[in-house]
């Protein structure tokens, strides 16, 4: 699935694009508005684009994971031949260390993701710390002309971009709030 994303100056004409691209056949889910202000957006039935699409969370896991077992494998390695725990560190050991070196990446590089802009969106952030909206449209490449078609009768919509990717992993994700 590919992504569309356009910046807007006017509340009233995301509205009026988003209504016409509902209209088109375009699912909510498909349709997510990054603003300010996010209760303005629900107030007119907007899908706000919710924490996975505005934050690095994903990408702070996953890096979390990496960096955490590298240090769970280091200190197995140094534990172990260190002698530390005195003979008693054996595979339940190296296995516990790895758990709990993981966990903690995982949740260290998930509550650093949290704190931080999308990667994939930190270039367009700047529109909205202006008071700019960004209309993201995730579509499939038949979609593509249609959508665009749609799009031609909203001039002052811009598309400043048709190479974002985020990745959401679950469905569900996509409409949390």
């Amino acid at each position: 699935m590919s992504r569309l994303l356009y910046r807007c100056d006017n509340l009233a004409e995301v509205e009026n694009t988003y209504k016409d691209l509902r209209n088109a056949g375009v699912e909510d889910a498909h349709l997510h508005v990054i603003a300010k202000q996010d209760g303005r957006l629900l107030r007119r039935g907007l899908n706000a684009a919710n924490t996975w699409y505005k934050t690095d969370i994903l990408n702070g896991w996953s890096q979390g994971v990496r960096y955490g077992l590298a240090a769970g494998i280091l200190a197995s390695l140094l534990f172990s031949a260190s002698g530390v725990f005195s003979g008693y560190y054996g595979f339940m050991g190296i296995l516990t260390t790895l758990v709990v070196f993981t966990a903690f990446g995982t949740w260290l590089g998930g509550f650093i993701g949290l704190q931080t802009k999308n990667h994939a969106l930190k270039d367009f952030f700047h529109f909205v710390d202006e008071g700019k909206y960004l209309l993201l449209i995730d579509l499939s490449l038949a979609e593509a002309k249609h959508i665009k078609a749609v799009l031609e009768y909203h001039p002052s919509l811009k598309l400043v971009s048709d190479e974002v990717e985020t990745t959401i992993p679950m469905h569900i994700m996509e409409r949390m709030h």
